[in-house]
């Protein structure tokens, strides 16, 4: 296959990240298809040495956090992120570049005989999600890394990734999302995240309420497996940036000025992503990076000073442009709503705020649609995609929250829209659904580099 005919082949593979989750999938959610069929590719799994990060919220930031922070002091890594923005090539990346076309291609021509085995075997067909870790999995053990950040897709329990044994657990922030299959209350999804928790390898937890700290410190007793509790790193507030203050053609990065402690010694940074958050993400990033020194690979201060200082994690309250204020975030939540709400007008100042919203079918449209309610005008589009939630519908359940609200499809008039009602001193946030930023991105409406400003 060439890498045409390997986004087919993908294509064709049962993908919830597009079609939706169901509690039917969840139902028959295993590890059997897996397993067997890493065994057929030679366990490549076995030889990545890996942290492996589940969570609700921030895991992303924090597995970026990390990447970052280990590449920077001269080790060589891998990353392992899902879901995409545009390219399927996002979610592998070396030495923190994507992987090309033509990798993913050899990759996918190795991982396709052994899918095919799988099926005559009689197991279940390996998922789109489990053919791309079995190729992460191929290239990162082909490389040789030093240590390789491994971000599960859904839950941790039952998730491909969780083949792993890996040097460090880590769990970020928890919350309610996927309750259809990972359970509708905090201890049910806690129990599925806590999943990733292996024999005797250091566990890593972001702070959580204290039944659900019980519920971590049993799951790591258990397992004897040492646990520490993460400890938020302290915001340092700044004013926020006026469009006066930005010259013509610059585009400042907005951050999270953050102190804390690493290795027992005071720690400051500004963290290249923005919002109270990521103090807490900081914080947990940390921790793991402690962890790993225990475990061989080697950082200090001013690599976590300089991992953190150059971060990059796209769509997290990333700004695009200036004048009007444009910014992309991946909110798809009540508390990550509340997040970029309190992000942007710490960040930012501006006269009106237009967003556009988009959600995937399942979201607590409602109660996002709450924490974002001071919007001036609110545009509410569609992904291109079946998961995409019905303009219809999402017109129906948040109607009655905004002041002001119209919709237009594709995202693309979404956007024209919004940028037409804007002034310069506006600010125009596209939120509520990845797959519309990509969208937006793979349409060139929106100016971003998908693996690092100077990866591609």
């Amino acid at each position: 296959m060439d890498y045409a005919e390997t986004i087919d082949w993908l294509m064709g593979l049962r993908n919830p990240e597009r079609t939706g989750l169901t509690r039917d999938f969840g139902r028959r959610m295993n590890l059997d298809a897996t397993w067997r069929l890493m065994e057929l590719l030679g366990n490549p799994h076995e030889q990545v040495r890996a942290i492996h990060i589940a969570g609700t919220k921030g895991k992303g930031s924090v597995a970026a956090m990390v990447e970052s922070t280990c590449r920077i002091a001269g080790h060589r890594t891998g990353l392992f992120t899902s879901p995409h923005l545009v390219s399927w090539r996002e979610r592998i990346r070396i030495d923190g570049e994507c992987i090309t076309e033509e990798r993913v291609a050899a990759l996918a021509n190795d991982v396709r005989p052994a899918v095919d085995q799988v099926v005559s075997e009689g197991l279940r067909t390996p998922s789109f999600f489990e053919a791309l870790t079995a190729m992460g999995m191929l290239a990162f053990a082909r490389e040789d890394l030093d240590i390789t950040v491994l971000e599960t897709g859904l839950g941790g329990r039952l998730d491909a990734t969780n083949v792993i044994t890996p040097l460090v657990s880590v769990i970020t922030t928890l919350g309610l999302d996927h309750t259809n299959v990972l359970g509708n209350t905090l201890p049910q999804i806690a129990r599925e995240k806590a999943g990733i928790i292996k024999p005797g390898v250091p566990v890593v937890v972001a702070p959580v309420p204290e039944s659900i700290e019980r519920q971590m410190r049993r799951a790591a007793e258990s397992a004897d497996a040492p646990l520490r509790f993460a400890t938020p790193f302290r915001t340092i507030e700044t004013e926020p940036l006026s469009p006066d203050d930005v010259a013509t053609g610059e585009l400042p990065v907005l951050g999270e000025r953050v102190a804390g402690q690493f290795l027992g010694e005071d720690f400051e940074a500004q963290v290249a992503l923005s919002g109270r958050h990521q103090a807490t993400n900081a914080g947990v990033a940390a921790l793991a990076c402690e962890a790993l020194n225990e475990a061989g690979i080697t950082l200090s201060p001013s690599a976590l000073q300089d991992g953190l200082e150059n971060v990059y994690w796209p769509a997290r309250v990333e700004l695009v442009s200036v004048r009007p204020w444009e910014v992309i975030d991946c909110a798809h939540t009540q508390a990550s709503a509340r997040a970029l709400m309190t992000a942007l007008r710490r960040h930012l100042e501006f006269d009106r705020l237009i967003l556009v919203l988009a959600a995937s079918k399942g979201k607590q449209v409602e109660a996002m649609a709450h924490e974002l309610s001071s919007a001036d005008h609110v545009v509410l589009t569609e992904a291109l995609l079946p998961r995409a939630m019905r303009l219809e519908d999402l017109e129906e359940r948040t109607h009655a929250i905004w002041r002001s609200s119209e919709i237009a499809f594709p995202p693309t008039d979404a956007l024209e829209r919004a940028r037409s009602l804007a002034g310069p001193r506006d600010l125009v946030c596209v939120t509520g659904s990845v797959f519309v930023i990509g969208d937006l991105i793979e349409a060139d409406m929106i100016p971003t580099s998908l693996c690092g400003p100077d990866a591609l």
